[in-house]
């Protein structure tokens, strides 16, 4: 007789697709509102269910013919997952050629391919883990972490499974013994995975977040339960009712237990998995009707669609935040409307009518197996042809009200807008409200003998002057200018790769000073430019300086990205920098000091950190650190501490081809306040005759910091100045430091 294996699949358990719809809930809401703060471990979750329901599985084909097929398996886990996530993929594809910029455009390419591939988990692993591009915008396909974990297991398992069963003998053993041995492997495998990441989330967090290896266990502990079934079916009624409900209060208080800060996956994962084990072992003896806010239609209904869910709220997430940034209420409930929207017609009209093709078993008897096929797929036919048309209407509306919202929204000037002042001289002397200038608003770098300059009875203009103009210009603007040299693109593309001194702070053995040294060799004035990769964005400005100063100064730039100039060490994740952090300053401190260089420039990160044994460090107290650093030099009297830039927006996010520049404008942050204030303080009552630069003129206008000024980007992400705009501030730096009577 001809069948289908859609009769073979068992009805899906209420309470499991009760977790599913709070598992995903959970994850969309922290992903778009940030509560709750634990929703992430809604993955979690979905490990346990999708390693209980897929051993499972695997279990009853052993049964029934001694060993899965594992052509049958990948079959079914094609049709489950493939249809729904390779639809996101492309759209996710076409979306981000009109909207991306370039450089982010082709990175979630690779991401895509990397999700198709399943190795999207070691993607995300690998760029978490690199310096340069940490502060990189979140890909669109983020989300697809978890489905390559859970792939990548099941690429494994099913093969161990094999070897098992037919260690014990195949169907020649007792159903017992196959299940004792596979719970035995699997056994072995949660201890190991869960005691690695226990190690890793210490040692490498944001590669153990995304590992399977450190998240095997989670999936691990779900198969043990299916190895369990007989078992778990003789738990009294009493019992499971005080499980079921002991788990589901672990999993919701989870969610507000946990959050970014804890050592994840190991140990906290172990909240959300264990008490979901509780959950699905209480449900193994029958429904639980007990268990009435997950076990519902509501939930239940919820949970059916939940994978298409999960796939597209991330997308519409990152999408919409380029083109509507400002994130209040009525973007947050577009963003939860259209991911709805967008996940009922993909579950009606791609997943499930894909996940249900026919598969019909054959007999041997041509036209019987004909006949049901022919059966088969008209009665699929009969199930989903009002699905397709009312499904691809929908598309088609949730298509049209998408771009009238956007295009409604594009209309606006921008959540930052500034209206550029009448008096356009006073922008051009840099006196416009909020111009560049010390914190306490005094305003632009004064002239060489401290009374300013504003161009008239032959006084010399100060560069920032023009500068100011420009940014101003730049803050007020509703199109991106059309002659930026280099684009945009080419600004967050490169990033630090045409900065002439990137080698001379690199990770490594100190580099030859000699080689970081700029100007004639004969300059009779040395100067000293030292610090993290913000003194390294700075570099190609202290180059043009040395070199246009007519043979009278040499630079030497030197130190080390990721490493603060301070005598405290100041935790840094990029690889290799703690081991190289405390010899670079000591090598360097000690040349300086033995060169006795005219004047010494320090500049590093205006940002808060930790020490190396995880003790929070304040501004006052970083700074404070800086000048214990700063006097191993013996250089009293000629150092000048150069602020960065404020930080500004995340470039990767912000910028797109289709919105307003005034997106990527960043008021001046707090901590660049408190840093500027806590330095020049520090000079003052020490007394040691020091000097500080701020770096408000040539980095911001209007209280705002914008991505461009004239036809040059200002910085290629949050922190670092392009090198070619650093070396277009030169002339502001030799006005401030000449102003000081420094040059």
């Amino acid at each position: 007789m001809n069948t289908t294996d859609t009769a073979l699949r068992p009805a899906p358990r209420a309470d499991i697709q009760g977790l599913r719809a709070v598992a995903v809930v959970a994850v969309i809401l922290n992903h778009v509102i940030g509560w709750p703060s634990g929703g992430f471990v809604g993955v979690d979750v979905f490990f346990v269910i999708s390693g209980f329901l897929i051993t499972g599985l695997l279990l009853r084909d052993g049964s029934r013919d001694g060993r899965p097929s594992m052509r049958a398996f990948y079959g079914r886990r094609i049709r489950r997952i493939a249809p729904a996530s390779i639809t996101v993929l492309i759209a996710v594809g076409v979306a981000g050629w009109f909207v991306f910029n370039q450089p982010r455009f082709w990175s979630t390419l690779q991401d895509a391919i990397a999700s198709f591939l399943l190795v999207s988990n070691w993607r995300f692993a690998a760029e978490g883990t690199d310096y340069f591009h940490a502060g990189d915008a979140v890909s669109p396909l983020q989300h697809f972490w978890s489905l390559s974990v859970e792939e990548q297991f099941y690429l494994v398992w099913p093969a161990l499974i094999v070897i098992v069963l037919l260690a014990v003998g195949g169907l020649k053993a007792s159903e017992k013994r196959r299940r004792t041995a596979i719970a035995i492997v699997m056994g072995v495998i949660v201890v190991a995975s869960f005691g690695f990441a226990m190690w890793q989330s210490q040692t490498s967090p944001t590669v153990a977040y995304f590992s399977t290896l450190t998240r095997a266990w989670e999936l691990g502990l779900g198969a043990l339960l299916a190895t369990a079934v007989p078992l778990l079916a003789r738990i009294p009624f009493g019992l499971r009712v005080v499980l079921g409900w002991v788990g589901l209060a672990g999993i919701i208080g989870s969610f507000f237990l946990i959050d970014d800060t804890m050592s994840f996956p190991g140990p906290w994962a172990a909240l959300p998995v264990i008490a979901t084990a509780f959950v699905v072992a209480a449900g193994v003896g029958g429904p639980q009707r007990y268990l009435l806010p997950i076990a519902n239609p509501v939930t239940s209904f919820v949970g059916d669609i939940s994978y298409s869910l999960y796939l597209w709220h991330f997308p519409v997430l990152v999408f919409l935040a380029v083109l509507l940034p400002d994130q209040g209420l009525q973007s947050i409930l577009i963003v939860l409307g259209l991911t709805l929207a967008l996940s009922l017609v993909s579950y009606f009209l791609i997943e499930q009518p894909l996940h249900r093709t026919p598969h019909v078993v054959k007999t041997g008897d041509q036209e019987a197996d004909r006949t049901a096929r022919q059966e088969a797929w008209q009665g699929w036919r009969d199930r989903f042809g009002a699905q397709f048309m009312l499904s691809g209407l929908g598309l088609v509306v949730i298509v049209v009200v998408s771009v009238v919202t956007v295009q409604i929204s594009l209309r606006g000037d921008g959540p930052l807008a500034l209206q550029v002042p009448g008096d356009s001289a006073a922008v051009a002397a840099g006196n416009g409200p909020g111009s560049g200038g010390a914190p306490d608003g005094s305003g632009g770098s004064s002239g060489t003998d401290g009374s300013g300059g504003d161009g008239s009875g032959g006084a010399p203009v100060n560069p920032e002057d023009q500068m100011q103009a420009d940014l101003w210009a730049a803050a007020s603007a509703t199109a991106w200018p059309g002659n930026l040299s280099p684009s945009m693109d080419s600004a967050i593309s490169d990033t630090s790769s045409h900065n002439p001194a990137k080698d001379c702070f690199e990770v490594g053995s100190t580099p030859d000073f000699g080689r970081c040294t700029w100007g004639s060799g004969d300059a009779p004035n040395h100067m000293y430019l030292v610090g993290d990769s913000t003194a390294m964005a700075y570099a190609p400005a202290f180059k043009e300086l040395a070199e246009s100063s007519g043979g009278q100064w040499k630079v030497t730039t030197i130190g080390l990205y990721g490493c603060r100039f301070t005598d405290t060490l100041i935790q840094n994740d990029g690889d290799g920098v703690m081991d190289a952090c405390p010899q670079r300053k000591a090598d360097i401190a000690a040349r300086i000091a033995s060169d006795s260089p005219q004047l010494v420039v320090v500049s590093n990160a205006f940002a808060l950190g930790n020490a190396v044994d995880r003790r929070p460090l304040s501004a006052s107290s970083i700074v404070a650190s800086t000048f214990a650093e700063t006097a191993k030099y013996n250089a009293g009297g000629r150092i000048v501490y150069l602020a960065p830039p404020p930080l500004g927006a995340n470039l990767g996010a912000c910028y797109s081809p289709v919105t307003s520049p005034q997106n990527c404008n960043a008021a001046v942050d707090g901590a660049w306040n408190d840093f500027a204030g806590a330095t020049q303080l520090g000079i003052q009552n020490t007394g040691s005759g020091d000097h500080f630069v701020s770096s408000l003129g040539f980095s911001c206008a209007g209280g705002y910091c914008p991505a461009f000024a004239g036809t040059l980007p200002v910085k290629y992400d949050q922190v670092h100045m392009t090198p070619e705009y650093s070396k277009h501030i030169a002339p502001a730096l030799r006005w401030e430091l000449a102003a000081q009577g420094l040059m």
